[in-house]
């Protein structure tokens, strides 16, 4: 009888303390299991909402030529500036913007007219990220079209000086890439190679428009983003 009580006893004991040891073990799973990665949700969010940049460019010098009246080609030389960007992303991997920049070229050694030329592009395009690298670093294809012009008070052979500008829109090609050092700044570094030609002209007051070679423009680009969206770095 004594000994039924006692197996009784520890029987009740037992049963008393199995929802404690289930309720230890299953705390212990909790925390011994891997946290869930937001990495998926920060690739998501990264690249959408509002986007401002700043930015320095350099541009090789430009040759501009065939034009009717025009004695062989108008050349620049290489120039340095900055700029500005907005955009807005719509996803992950695709975002619209609008950008501006300007750089100072000077007329190339022995080239006619001579001056202190303003180079100014403007555009509108597409950006697509791509999903390469870890999620704080995404490079980037961009396509846009925009117009482009060449200013300046310039100096003729015969010392008159005039106010010329030579214009037209063209199309970009771009890549870059972006690398993130907190959750909404990250350096932003690219090139971008433009096509089209500077076909209106104007020199004083009279204007013209030209049948001139098409004149590539390349810019590279080191400026910095910021994304007041971005998500949690990984």
């Amino acid at each position: 009888m004594r000994y039924l009580k006692i197996c009784a006893a520890a029987t009740g004991l037992a049963a008393l303390a199995m929802p404690g040891r289930l309720f230890a073990q299953a705390s212990q799973q909790q925390s011994t299991a891997p946290a869930p990665t937001r990495a998926g949700s920060t690739r998501d969010n990264r690249a959408s909402g509002f986007m401002l940049g700043v930015h320095s460019v350099g541009i090789p010098g430009l040759e501009i030529g065939g034009g009717e009246g025009q004695n062989g080609a108008f050349n620049t030389t290489f120039g340095a500036g900055a700029g500005v960007t907005l955009g807005w992303g719509f996803n992950s991997v695709f975002s619209a913007f609008t950008s501006l920049d300007l750089a100072k070229q000077n007329t190339a050694p022995s080239d006619s007219p001579e001056g202190s030329w303003g180079l100014a592009h403007m555009e509108l395009g597409a950006r697509a990220s791509l999903p390469l690298g870890a999620t704080a670093t995404i490079p980037y294809v961009t396509a846009s079209y925009g117009g482009r012009a060449l200013a300046a008070q310039a100096t003729f052979e015969d010392g008159e000086k005039t106010d010329v500008s030579l214009s037209g829109h063209y199309f970009g090609l771009g890549a870059g890439i972006e690398h993130a050092f907190s959750r909404t700044m990250a350096v932003d570094a690219g090139v971008d190679v433009g096509f089209g030609k500077f076909s209106h002209v104007k020199v004083g007051g009279d204007e013209t428009t030209d049948d001139v070679d098409p004149t590539r423009s390349i810019r590279m680009r080191l400026g910095v983003t910021w994304r007041p969206k971005r998500g949690t770095l990984q």
